[in-house]
């Protein structure tokens, strides 16, 4: 049998739905991790679980930021606070006001 046609004892319709979570953090869309959080609820996946995949693609992407957040602290040889630079405070961030009540924060 050839590995094309080699059947798999793992992958399946929920794994495929937990990869694409994965992907979708990873791409910072929401529309995606909506959709594919909805499919794999759907298919039985636990809360558990997805937040087990959640964690995996955040740390897979926190990883190459944080080697380039040392990087340049590295060549500039010190450390300024985001907001000190005109960034927002952490856990907010910039956008539309809600058309109807609700937060102003658009990350919401």
């Amino acid at each position: 049998m050839s590995d094309c046609q080699e059947s798999t004892k793992v992958y399946n319709d929920a794994v495929a739905e937990l990869v694409a979570i994965g992907a979708a953090i990873g791409a910072n869309c929401e529309p995606c991790f909506k959709y594919h959080f909805a499919q794999a609820r759907k298919l039985g996946v636990t809360k558990k679980d997805i937040a087990l995949a959640v964690a995996m693609a955040e740390n897979a992407k926190a990883a190459p930021a944080k080697a380039m957040h040392e990087l340049a602290a590295k060549h500039v040889g010190q450390e300024v606070m985001a907001e000190e630079a005109g960034a927002p405070p952490e856990n907010t961030c910039y956008g539309p006001k809600p058309k109807s009540g609700g937060s102003s924060c658009c990350c919401k």
